[in-house]
């Protein structure tokens, strides 16, 4: 077998690692987004995730792997090939990758199992929310990137890895912000309508358990019912 023979199937085993990782990073982010913050965790979400988190974890491996033997073949061929800053800004990209994954394993997967029977925000705070989001944009920059340093030859040995990852982490501002104001706003349409629908539960009680809430020191909406009010104090005392 020759070198370019070995060259390519490392290639193919390498893109094989990338379609892996980001294919079940947006899969796995499209199932905690439309089976746990838009509807309550069930056992499909927590059962779901984990499942697409061992698919990254397994093309985050074959990455790395096949990234290592890439570079000892491409080290025979251009004994040069590690002067190219593109190469490092790459193995930078696949570092935060690895660091992304093993805070995904801590934080959030625990988080979704424990969030079970509720939505994934309930409770949590805007830090939380921040947080969470932030790990999804590195997810989701750090394993599209690849793609693109992959077809822009161009950039060999002429754009210093500075100006690459400059840009990478702009990528990773941009799309955390963008994430971060979209998750906040649906947070705040979830506890509009709940308290909503606190509201409207309160004032369809009946009489007798408007009594009792009202002995007991509830608040009761004077806006909509104030002669009921009136009324229920007068039946207090």
């Amino acid at each position: 077998m020759t070198t370019l023979t070995v060259l390519t199937i490392l290639r193919l085993i390498h893109l094989t690692g990338l379609i892996m990782g980001l294919g079940g990073a947006v899969l796995a982010d499209y199932t905690i987004f439309s089976q746990g913050v838009i509807r309550p965790v069930s056992d499909y979400t927590i059962i779901q995730t984990r499942l697409l988190s061992h698919i990254v974890s397994i093309g985050l491996c074959i990455l790395w792997v096949s990234g290592v033997a890439l570079i000892m073949v491409k080290l025979q061929l251009q004994p040069d090939f590690m002067q190219n800053p593109k190469v490092w800004a790459k193995i930078v990209v696949v570092v935060m990758l690895t660091i992304n994954g093993i805070l995904v394993h801590r934080y959030i997967l625990p988080l979704v199992v424990r969030a079970k029977g509720c939505r994934l925000f309930d409770g949590v705070t805007q830090r939380q929310i921040a947080g969470l989001t932030f790990l999804g944009s590195v997810s989701l920059v750090s394993w599209s990137l690849p793609f693109v340093l992959g077809k822009a030859a161009g950039l060999n040995f002429v754009t210093p890895m500075s100006s690459i990852l400059a840009a990478y982490l702009a990528c990773v501002l941009i799309a955390w912000l963008v994430l971060f104001s979209f998750m906040s706003c649906i947070r705040s349409i979830q506890q509009l309508a709940a308290k909503q629908s606190a509201e409207l539960d309160m004032t369809s009680k009946s009489w007798d358990e408007q009594i009792a809430a009202l002995r007991e020191g509830a608040v009761i909406d004077t806006r909509r019912e104030p002669g009921m009010v009136r009324d229920l104090m007068h039946l207090r005392h």
